[in-house]
């Protein structure tokens, strides 16, 4: 039972017995009971819907009470000074009451939504900590020096880098900033090859509230194996600029942007391209695929199959254990808010639907997907369909079903797994002649 719920049951369990007392004082009195008793049961009813909402729909109730306490204030400081004023209270309440009815259903309905729209339009942005990451970092060894919260909160609360300041010095001048069409600047970070001449570029771009720290664990496997690395921090996270979120919709635009950029560096017009994309970055490389000529290869990692369907599970939510699933929303706010998002982002979520582009895709294209059994976002049945919908023949595409493992972290669990499934994408990899 959510601490919200349980509270709201106290409370009416305290209103009744306060009526009950109310009445046999009344009735010892002589006084009338009938409409105190109604207004009795009308509280009381009120506070059972409350339960009820805080039960099955305790976000929207939550919020509606919320934009309703904000008037109710007000009516307070007006009602107390009426009161003061010795002027009449009944018919006043009455209205109060009534129309605080009102805008409680419009707040559930209207006023909820339409916030979390705008939130998810304006305000999402990479996870507290990874707001600091500022690039990847190379000992003068070449070792990989990866990153990751623990790193992040140590030098945040010391102070300084953990590193030498030329390191970190070094991982800044690896950032480049990409202005795409629409006007959003795109950071993105360049990984040396630790070869010469790199067998292929890759550029990878991360999931939803992260950044290209995200990404370093790939990166590192990637370089490892010749090949030279762009981390792509999306539009409204890490160091890029803010726009209104389309989930995947304009950030494909973003890539498409980043990849002429990086095609358009000395040596590497020829040569072989690699995107990776992890959850909302799926969306991203599969929505720009269309648009890039002479991609090499690719991979999908907790891939979207369709952005109204996948939102749709997320807002869902629903793990035994996990105080998440108290945020569940049922149908109709789920639309709504989606609905609300559009507005807000000027687009519509039904335009983004990867799993119909990826099935134009060329036939000759290979393409590695990664599923994770424990994926509730990309459940394994949606990654398998999107599988099935691809083109290629088998040995051009690859499917790697992962046992065990949640959403977009086979290659944190299970690295060297990782790191083979990347080898044999890489090894099969489409040259232009």
């Amino acid at each position: 039972m959510s601490t919200p719920l349980r509270y709201a049951l106290i409370l009416t369990a305290i209103l009744a017995v306060l009526a009950l007392v109310g009445a046999l004082l009344r009735w010892r009195m002589g006084r009338p009971l009938r409409g105190y008793l109604q207004g009795c049961a009308r509280v009381l009813a009120g506070m059972c819907v409350i339960d009820v909402g805080l039960r099955f729909l305790m976000l929207p109730v939550l919020a509606a009470l919320f934009f309703s306490a904000v008037t109710m204030v007000l009516v307070l400081v007006v009602g107390l000074v009426r009161w003061l004023l010795r002027k009449p209270q009944r018919r006043f309440w009455r209205i109060v009451g009534w129309s605080h009815l009102g805008l409680f259903t419009i707040h559930l309905f209207v006023t909820f939504p339409a916030f979390l729209g705008w939130f998810g339009s304006r305000m999402l942005n990479s996870r507290g900590l990874e707001q600091l990451y500022d690039g990847p970092r190379v000992a003068a060894d070449g070792e990989f020096l990866m990153q990751g919260w623990d790193t992040l909160r140590a030098e945040r609360d010391a102070n300084k880098p953990s590193v030498g300041q030329d390191i970190v010095d070094a991982a800044r001048q690896r950032a480049r900033s990409v202005l795409t069409p629409d006007g959003v600047t795109i950071r993105t970070y360049r990984l040396e090859a630790n070869v010469e001449e790199p067998v292929a570029v890759a550029v990878l771009v991360h999931g939803l509230f992260r950044s290209s720290m995200e990404l370093e664990p790939v990166a590192n496997m990637l370089r490892n194996r010749g090949c030279e690395c762009w981390l792509v921090d999306q539009r409204n996270h890490g160091q890029s600029s803010r726009a209104p979120f389309t989930g995947g919709l304009r950030e494909s635009d973003d890539l498409v942007a980043v990849v002429d950029y990086v095609r358009s560096q000395p040596g590497r017009k020829d040569t072989p391209l690699v995107l990776f994309g992890v959850s909302l970055g799926t969306i991203a490389v599969s929505l720009a695929l269309p648009r890039i000529d002479n991609v090499a290869g690719v991979i999908l990692d907790a891939p979207i199959d369709d952005l109204t369907a996948a939102a749709h599970r997320m807002m869902a939510f629903d793990r035994p254990g996990d105080r998440r699933s108290a945020a569940y929303l049922y149908e109709p706010w789920r639309s709504l808010i989606l609905t609300s998002l559009g507005v807000w982002s000027n687009f519509s979520t039904t335009d983004v639907s990867p799993i119909e582009v990826l099935a134009t895709l060329p036939h000759d294209l290979p393409v590695l997907v990664v599923g994770e059994e424990l994926d509730d976002r990309a459940p394994p049945e949606t990654v398998a369909n999107l599988y099935e919908r691809m083109p290629q023949h088998e040995g051009t595409k690859e499917l790697w079903h992962v046992p065990n493992v949640g959403h977009g972290r086979a290659f944190l669990e299970l690295p060297a797994a990782f790191d083979e499934a990347l080898g044999r994408l890489l090894g099969r990899l489409r040259i232009q002649k």
